[in-house]
């Protein structure tokens, strides 16, 4: 849909120019003017919402956050069996039993729900840093998966508002991309039926890329005619 969108915007430009170059051929008539400047307003207006739309891309971060999320998420599984490591060597069920978690369970729950579980297992691990010290649990380890956490947390409320901009852009870009359809529809009428000169017309219709418009000819009397 957004290639077919940029190819008709190209279309809407070329026709445009096309208006400017051949000015004389249709500026007296001020009907089409209106129509013309209505056109413009359009086009510009429509290069902003394309703009938007690509200023707008969350492709990139969520990429980003997909890559961390994995990388997360594994890390966070490592302290959970650090945790369970400690809990089984020491009888404590209740550790064991909060501490239980898998990798690819994480990667399964809603967003929100994953991330208040590896809370969960960081701040067991802040918890139990001293007791656990001897089962590889450090405070660098509990300060990056804090850090990593934050930085998940800024990132969905984010790219949810990027997402939702993008979808606003591409809504104007099908509301105007359907004006200028009307519009331009219009013009075919107006400067079909009000110019009355066939390159201009036919020109028109080049650009516009619209085949198959009937060209109408002189009838040339036949000179055996003529005679008769």
């Amino acid at each position: 849909m957004e290639l077919k969108s940029k190819t008709f915007w190209e279309m809407e430009k070329e026709s445009i120019s096309y208006l400017h170059h051949n000015e004389s051929s249709w500026i007296q008539q001020a009907v089409l003017n209106a129509v013309v400047a209505d056109l413009e307003r359009n086009e510009n207006e429509l290069e902003l919402a394309f703009k938007a739309q690509d200023a707008n891309n969350p492709g990139g971060q969520v990429a980003q956050k997909n890559g961390l999320r994995g990388t997360f998420f594994h890390n966070i599984y490592r302290l959970g069996r650090k945790l369970s490591f400690y809990a089984k060597d020491n009888g404590d069920k209740v550790l064991l039993n909060d501490a239980a978690i898998s990798e690819s369970g994480l990667q399964k729950l809603p967003e929100k729900e994953a991330l208040i579980k590896s809370s969960n297992i960081i701040r067991l691990g802040n918890e139990y840093l001293e007791k656990a010290a001897g089962y590889g649990i450090t405070a660098e380890e509990i300060d990056g998966l804090t850090r990593v956490l934050s930085e998940l947390e800024t990132m969905q409320p984010t790219i949810g508002v990027i997402t939702n901009d993008r979808k606003s852009a591409r809504h104007s870009i099908e509301t105007l991309t359907n004006q200028a359809r009307t519009l331009l529809d219009k013009l075919d009428d107006g400067l079909e039926g009000l110019i009355d000169n066939d390159d201009f017309i036919n020109g028109w219709f080049t650009v516009r890329k619209i085949k198959g418009r009937h060209i109408y000819k002189s009838v040339i009397t036949p000179k055996e005619d003529l005679v008769n």
